[in-house]
């Protein structure tokens, strides 16, 4: 029986260790079996016995009926750990005539190894040898196989036996020891095993029993130590070598424990265990691609090995291939149903991809029993309660992981947020506060208690935990990190950037701090500072891909030229393929700028690169159906969906195709079932809403719209769906109720405010509309998406007075913006305004890179008489934006002015031959001629 020590290193007794060669060297093939045999015997004296194998294997096919080669043979198999052809070669050697006091006790080991002990009583617990000592290793493995039975008693008369027949018999004495210690008494095993190592200092079998009992006693590095001394004893026995490097690993000592796996290659070979090992190596330094690699080695040639798939499923999640690791951890509790990490990590699975409901159901085994003691078996059970939104259950097993030291602080974390979740704000603060006070308190709780504090408007409170947060991390860029959010959300922005600096200082690369840093930059419109904070993270670590992603978004939201946003973006990508964020970045690039073939190809490679991953499905989905692949699109949404059960969003996906194939029945379908898993969803109902009315089907509609509103109370989206509803049949009136509605209960709501406004004027009553817009605004100065809405309806009528006024107002309440700045500059240019000029230098400042914004200081230029100026922005906007064919028009006609006729005669010309409309095309006949 293995030692009661907890064993680190999981049976492989499942795998299939035959390695030797399975043709004879030519070299060999014509000498005689006599000397194969001295070959091998003399193999077997220096230790290699997988050449020794290859020998005796020559001899067993020269002469089958070799008994003394048969026995060679199971003896060195056995040693090598491939303990079936071990059985099968000793069994054959019995049948040849050997002794049975030179084959059963071997035989006895062969059965042990594989872990049938059962088999082994059955055959040969009643035998008796001849020879003494031979006697006396038979009884030894009998009594072993007693105590993996836990027939202790039978286990013990065993023992005695041997010990009877052979008083020096090691194995016995051992076995006592085990014996001892799994009745319970620790103290008199540690006395024996230590008797027996002394009497026998070359024991490796009982260096390994003493470092197992210091093992089981707390004595971690008394427990290496003496299994060191385990290995150098006998270099070959692998059971000592295997235990010390799973006990170095779980001491995160992988540089020792690598050390080891390569003495033990060069003394057993490529035994896969040692892949197995590497792998759990692998994965304590975090390298999941080479973990994963060996795995599969591993499972190559094992497929059934079940901590191997545990493994390899723990990585897959890591590595967010959330399908594989539920495939792959299915796969080992198929295997082995009550392996608790298994099913720990498959919950954790199915939580990760939003599938609450399935992980509770693979947790039942847990619940059923009710038993649980293990912390983080615990905590995962209580955030699938926490997923599933049973507060009260989550509460229960939280509470109880509170009452573990390792999991305390944590769980009183999530005891706070669900105080929270309550409505029990003060309550959860408290419950925090408790959390943070710990020695030991995990950074979960301030982070919490800061959130709380913040939540409840305690902004004091909230900088004081996060300077206590400083001082107990004063070197975690973390700290001062979130130490400039608070002193942000103060709105003492000096001291922000004080503390993001400092976060950066001690990591250069700290991604949170330089966006925080940048954030600041924006805000001040200093958005090349902000542009230059990604840089310098990327100078310092060019494969860095979320530097690159947070440099690419900070460009886009710059106006940066659109081609170099997308070199930025496949760095990204290249820096790391496997990394589905930067590849998905990449694909929404292509759709933002409505370039759907660049889009489909991408995301086409990503479903190569990492197909399982939700997103990269998503994308896909996406791209298909903006390229116009409505089949392909649907086809990937639904296996989406099947892979997402739980999730709403892929069944919203696969409404969307449907609807763009005019299928507004099967549309309804698929967002009346995304509905059920987010009923409170707004964006589901309005979908159902304009399905509903696509379909010709109103009053379901207004069904939808009215439970909505009974359902969500202080929502306004209710009230917006109805008069949407009215408004789509030109029902003004209806509409205009709707809206009015919603703003009785909600008198702020700008959704509302925008709607009734378009209503009034789409029926006609724009005094009315007019005088409803001033009223608003006087009540609600600081709306100014309204105001925008506003600014917007007047440049379209062409009321430039009134879109200036309104553009100004709004530049002054967001002086950043660069859009304001810019329409205003567009707007004063054609009232004449020689303030026009001003209006966009000042957008280009925040924007220099925007083709809106070059073309606009372009026009502006042509209306001051400076067309030759004007060209060198406008030509920049065009090269950053040749779609946009209204800027193009503007470019031919400053060209024109400059006269440079045949270069705007080639403009014009080029824009006659495009199909679709834009503003100024009809303009184009009449400026060639």
């Amino acid at each position: 029986m293995t030692a009661p020590a907890r064993r680190l290193l999981p049976s492989l007794g499942g795998l299939g260790l035959a390695l030797v060669m399975l043709f004879p060297l030519s070299a060999c093939q014509n000498d005689s079996p006599a000397r194969l045999l001295e070959s091998a015997r003399a193999y077997q004296e220096k230790g290699d016995h997988r050449a020794a194998i290859i020998q005796l294997k020559n001899v067993v096919q020269q002469q089958p009926e070799n008994g003394e080669a048969r026995l060679l043979l199971g003896q060195s198999s056995l040693i090598v750990g491939d303990t079936a052809s071990a059985e099968k070669e000793l069994r054959k050697a019995l049948e040849f005539k050997q002794a049975p006091d030179s084959v059963l006790p071997l035989l006895a080991q062969a059965l042990l190894d594989q872990n049938k002990p059962n088999k082994l009583i059955e055959e040969f617990g009643a035998t008796k040898l001849a020879a003494p000592q031979s006697d006396a290793e038979l009884r030894a493995r009998v009594g072993e196989a007693y105590l993996r039975t836990r027939e202790f008693k039978e286990a013990g008369s065993a023992f005695d036996a041997a010990l009877a027949s052979d008083p020096a018999n090691v194995r016995a004495q051992l076995g006592q020891v085990r014996l001892t210690a799994v009745q319970g008494d620790l103290t008199q095993a540690s006395a024996l095993v230590a008797k027996v190592a002394a009497a026998n200092p070359k024991s490796a079998e009982a260096l390994m029993l003493q470092g197992e009992l210091k093992l089981f006693s707390g004595d971690r590095a008394g427990a290496i130590a003496s299994l060191e001394q385990a290995v150098a004893a006998n270099p070959a026995y692998t059971n000592a070598r295997f235990e010390l490097i799973s006990l170095l690993i779980s001491e995160r000592k992988f540089d020792l424990a690598s050390a080891q796996v390569e003495a033990a290659r060069a003394a057993h070979g490529s035994d896969v265990r040692l892949a197995y090992l590497e792998a759990l190596i692998a994965v304590g330094k975090k390298d999941y691609a080479r973990a994963r690699d060996l795995a599969q080695q591993v499972l190559k040639r094992a497929p059934e090995h079940v901590p191997t798939l545990v493994l390899l499923g723990g990585v897959e999640l890591e590595e967010r291939q959330y399908a594989s690791a539920e495939a792959t951890l299915q796969r080992a509790l198929v295997l082995a149903p009550q392996h608790a990490g298994a099913r720990t990590l498959l919950a954790r699975s199915y939580l990760a991809s939003n599938q609450p409901a399935r992980a509770l159901e693979a947790l039942q085994p847990f619940l059923a029993r009710g038993t649980v003691v293990d912390g983080p078996t615990l905590m995962v059970i209580a955030e699938t309660y926490l997923a599933n939104g049973e507060l009260k259950q989550a509460a229960q097993y939280f509470d109880a992981a509170s009452k573990l030291p390792q999991q305390q602080a944590l769980a009183q974390v999530r005891l706070g947020q669900i105080a929270m979740a309550r409505g029990d704000v003060e309550g959860g603060i408290r419950l925090l506060e408790t959390a943070t006070a710990g020695e030991k308190a995990p950074i979960q709780a301030d982070l919490a208690l800061i959130a709380g504090y913040t939540r409840s408007g305690e902004s004091a409170k909230a900088l004081q935990v996060a300077q206590g947060l400083v001082k107990k991390q004063p070197d975690s860029p973390l700290a001062y990190q979130v130490l400039g959010a608070v002193q942000g959300s103060r709105k003492d922005y000096a001291a922000a950037r004080v503390a993001f600096e400092k976060s950066l200082a001690i990591n250069p690369g700290y991604l949170p701090a330089a966006a925080g840093l940048a954030r600041l930059d924006m805000a001040e419109g200093k958005p090349a500072n902000a542009r230059g904070r990604f840089e310098a993270v990327v100078a310092k670590d060019p494969k860095n891909e979320q530097a690159l992603l947070a440099l690419a978004d900070v460009m886009a939201r710059t106006q940066a030229p659109a081609p170099e946003v997308g070199a930025v973006l496949k760095r990204a990508v290249s820096a790391k393929p496997d990394s589905a964020a930067a590849r998905v970045a990449l694909v929404n690039f292509y759709l933002q700028g409505n370039n759907s073939r660049e889009a489909l190809a991408a995301a086409q490679e990503a479903s190569a690169a990492v197909g399982q991953d939700p997103r990269v499905m998503d994308a896909l989905g996406r791209a298909q159906l903006a390229a116009g692949d409505t089949n392909q699109a649907i086809e990937t949404f639904s296996r989406l969906v099947a892979a997402e059960p739980q999730s709403a969003m892929p069944l919203m996906r696969l409404a969307s195709a449907h609807f763009a194939r005019k299928d507004f029945d099967k549309a309804i379908d698929a967002l009346r079932r995304a509905q059920k898993l987010a009923p409170n969803d707004p964006t589901i109902a309005r979908d159902l809403v304009v399905s509903y009315v696509m379909a010709e089907k109103p009053d379901e509609a207004l069904k939808q719209a009215k439970a909505f509103q009974q359902a969500h109370p202080k929502s306004a989206t209710g009230y917006v769906l109805e008069g949407d509803i009215y408004a789509s049949g030109k029902q003004w009136a209806q509409a205009e109720r709707a809206y009015r509605e919603g703003l009785k209960a909600h008198a702020t709501s700008e959704g509302l405010a925008v709607k009734l406004h378009g209503v009034l004027v789409a029926s006609g009553r724009k005094a009315e509309a007019d005088a409803f817009a001033r009223k608003w605004l006087a009540e609600n100065p600081a709306d100014n998406g309204f105001r925008a809405y506003l600014a917007e309806q007047a440049l379209r009528a062409q009321d430039f007075k009134g879109a200036a006024a309104l553009y100004q107002v709004l530049v002054a309440q967001q002086p950043t913006n660069p859009i304001a700045w810019n329409n205003l500059a567009w707007t004063a240019g054609q009232l004449g305004d020689p303030k026009a000029l001003g209006y966009a230098e000042r957008a280009l400042k925040l924007a220099p890179d925007s083709p809106a914004v070059l073309d606009t200081m372009g026009v502006v230029l042509t209306s001051r008489g400076e067309a030759d100026k004007a060209i060198e922005y406008m030509a920049r906007a065009v090269a950053l934006a040749p779609e946009r064919h209204d800027i193009r028009l503007n470019y031919a006609k400053t060209l024109l002015k400059a006269g440079r006729t045949e270069d705007a005669r080639k403009e014009l010309r080029q824009l006659q031959a495009v199909s679709q409309d834009f503003p100024g095309k009809s303009e184009i006949s009449a400026l060639l001629k």
